[in-house]
């Protein structure tokens, strides 16, 4: 629809050193997430709202909280890729598991709150984003662990749309 991100979250994410002057968002559609192989929101809502958009779409959205949990139990991705990967995650659950709310597999939305609650959220998403990282990443040859490290947030702007 074309909204630019709300000013709390160019604020919070600018301290961060990611611009998100020119972020846009966008109405989900199945053709938008067409070729995705992991579709991250924030909130149960936003997996719920993927799933309606087709049936062979519920397999790839999570909550970040929910995947990044997900993917410690599983363990890291190493040779799979990550359609795979997250096809095995995905495996076990069902759209009726989205029906009740489940807190602790969210990020609470910020939207109309304080700036604190934005940088707050900023910070939440920053870890997980890390764990993610170092979860989903490739495999590291033992000569490379040494020198390969995962970075501290990703440069991908977060507005309040999936």
């Amino acid at each position: 629809d074309g909204a630019p991100a709300e000013h709390h979250a160019v604020k919070a994410m600018a301290k961060r050193g990611i611009d998100l002057e020119g972020f846009r968002s966008q109405v989900m559609s199945a053709e938008l997430l067409a070729g995705s192989s992991l579709i991250l929101g924030m909130e149960r809502l936003h997996v719920r709202e993927v799933a309606v958009l087709g049936d062979d779409l519920f397999a790839r959205p999570f909550t970040l909280p929910e995947f990044v949990a997900d993917a410690e139990l599983l363990g890291p991705r190493r040779d799979q890729s990550l359609a795979d990967w997250v096809r095995s995650m995905g495996h076990f659950r069902q759209p009726s598991d989205y029906l009740v709310d489940a807190p602790t597999d969210e990020v609470p939305g910020p939207m109309g709150q304080s700036a604190r609650t934005f940088r707050r959220g900023a910070d939440q998403i920053d870890g997980l984003l890390a764990q993610l990282v170092e979860l989903a990443g490739p495999a590291r040859t033992p000569s490379a662990a040494g020198t390969a490290s995962a970075p501290a947030h990703l440069d991908h702007p977060h507005g309040g749309h999936l």
